[in-house]
């Protein structure tokens, strides 16, 4: 599912900013910068078109790229999304504004620090996979290593390696004619990646594949993004793949970014109509995370605590169960009364040596359609825990039912959902 943890809008206080664009324009036609000032600024695109002949692409775009996160701007075919991510490395030209990577608005760059930013920060995949036809499998791979001005062994020794990590052991030495679509694509991907790029930027790379090739794709992507960490902006039309791959998602329309957010963000609390109306379809269930239902239990017990002691406060609590932590708080496994009462315990045995480490917790970021498995063979609430270990909280079969029913009723009014939208922060 798509990496919806990050912060919405433009906050960064989580995670380094790796690329923070502000105040982006690019009008095409004469005179653009009489538009940007005067009192056109505001109007609409097709005003624009008629009074100036100028074409209005994107209009003062402002956000942030957190660094490791998947960010994803996506639209309607002419909302501006491709001339966006082409800006970003000057690709085409801006009109206005600053695109800042790592602290260097590259809009200032000359041509000697545009190149070397293109060939060793960053790294394009385009839709249609732009393979030498010409040159092997592996050959294209090491292109970009070639005009880098590698030595062959180096760069075929790491072309080689790329190549087994998006899976094309085997076809090094093909013509890109001889692959399939989605293997051609697994060429591009692979080209961009062995650069070493921090930042990888996607125009609709998988829009031309068919759905069941294109959904191994976003898998793969998703994988290799969480073994390389990678900065990846990735333009997509299809509301589908930006939830699923998407950290955070902005969506554009005739030029404007109209909302940044995390999917579950988008899909619960669209600003405007229409947001609501561009969501109203997707399923709550696959945006909807663990950590947006979880609660807090009655009682949460101590490893080092005494079993009578613990049998008397599920009892007080009129409890059959509870989880168990650390001193510092990691979950541990859970107690059950029934256990405590069938064990003879001694004077110093503690929980920690009867305590059951078989009930299996999640990420506070896996989506409820993803825990209805795990529900259905338990009758215990599922434990919530980060990436430290740490118990965070617990969703209850009840909860869970309740927010599968809101998913399938959909949202309310303006694409209010039922379900809150508590932010989650990692993956």
């Amino acid at each position: 599912m798509g990496h919806n943890e990050m912060n919405s809008g433009n906050s960064s206080t989580d995670k380094a900013v790796c690329v923070q664009v502000k105040g982006l324009w690019k009008i095409f036609g004469s005179k653009p910068a009489a538009i940007i000032k005067g009192k056109l600024k505001n109007a609409p695109r097709r005003e624009i078109r008629e009074k100036t002949g100028n074409i209005l692409a994107v209009r003062n775009a402002s956000f942030e790229v957190q660094q490791g996160e998947i960010f994803v701007i996506m639209g309607l075919s002419g909302c501006g999304k491709s001339t966006l991510i082409r800006c970003l490395l000057r690709l085409t030209e801006p009109t206005a504004g600053s695109i800042v990577i790592h602290g260097d608005d590259i809009c200032k760059f000359n041509e000697r620090r545009l190149r070397e930013l293109r060939r060793h920060r960053t790294a394009m995949v385009f839709q249609h996979f732009g393979l030498l036809p010409h040159r092997t499998v592996l050959e294209n791979v090491a292109y970009g290593l070639k005009t880098r001005g590698e030595r062959k062994k180096a760069r075929t020794d790491r072309a080689k390696e790329i190549i087994i990590r998006v899976g094309l052991k085997g076809w090094e030495n093909y013509l890109p004619s001889a692959l399939s679509g989605g293997m051609q694509q697994r060429v591009g991907i692979a080209r961009a990646l062995a650069n070493d790029p921090e930042i990888l930027l996607m125009d609709e790379p998988f829009s031309g594949l068919d759905p069941l090739i294109r959904k191994q794709m976003q898998d793969e992507l998703l994988n290799l993004h969480i073994e390389l960490r990678k900065t990846i902006i990735f333009v997509t039309h299809d509301l589908n793949e930006a939830l699923k791959l998407g950290n955070r998602v902005a969506i554009m329309k005739d030029g404007e970014i109209i909302q940044i957010g995390t999917p579950e963000e988008v899909v619960t609390s669209p600003v405007n109509d229409y947001v609501s109306s561009f969501v109203q379809d997707a399923s709550l269930g696959k945006v909807v995370t663990a950590g947006s239902i979880m609660t807090q239990p009655k009682i949460v017990v101590n490893k080092d605590q005494g079993p009578f002691l613990v049998l008397d406060t599920l009892r007080s609590n009129q409890m059959n169960s509870a989880f168990v932590v650390s001193e510092t708080g990691k979950y541990l496994g859970m107690i059950e009364s029934d256990c405590i009462v069938q064990t003879r315990w001694q004077i110093g045995m503690t929980i920690s040596e009867i305590l059951r480490t078989d009930v299996s917790s999640v990420h506070p970021n896996i989506v409820i359609e993803s825990l209805l498995a795990l529900a259905a063979g338990s009758t215990h609430p599922i434990p919530v825990v980060d990436e430290d270990g740490s118990f965070l909280g617990q969703v209850n079969q009840s909860d869970l039912m309740l927010s599968m029913v809101h998913s399938k009723n959909g949202k309310n009014g303006a694409g209010q959902s039922n379900v809150s939208t508590t932010p989650v922060q990692e993956r």
